[in-house]
């Protein structure tokens, strides 16, 4: 019986987080379709796929970023891991180096971060 109501309650918190993920989608979209090129919504709807593992629509927005708004450096970032969560990691690798030549020079923290995941992914020491 306890086990039944933990799956009932578990099975609920998932429809209220899946719920409360559609309407963020829902809203990032609306200010997509008001300004097509603000950056931001396009970036953390990127993100709000990649928690529901719909990795297609992820990509899509992160690709858009880095043909569209190639300076908006933290796309380089999450590409580049989605892409090796796909195990693409020979695109991975080309993203990461993109990201660095963006960030050399302007952005030590971000280029340390995209040098590392390189580093890791070279080494095949990223899960």
């Amino acid at each position: 019986m306890v086990l039944i109501i933990n799956r009932i309650q578990f099975q609920t918190n998932q429809c209220i987080i899946l719920h409360f993920q559609m309407n963020r989608i829902e809203q990032l979209l609306k200010f997509i379709h008001e300004n097509p090129a603000d950056e931001f919504s396009r970036y953390a709807l990127g993100l709000e796929y990649m928690k529901m593992e719909n990795f297609t629509a992820a990509e899509n927005c992160f690709q858009y970023l880095v043909t569209n708004h190639p300076d908006y450096i933290g796309t380089y970032f999450q590409l580049g891991k989605l892409l090796e969560k796909s195990e693409r990691n020979e695109e991975a690798k080309l993203v990461f180096k993109k990201g660095m030549e963006i960030t050399s020079g302007i952005n030590t923290k971000t280029y340390s971060e995209l040098q590392n995941e390189l580093t890791n992914l070279e080494l095949g020491l990223n899960d």
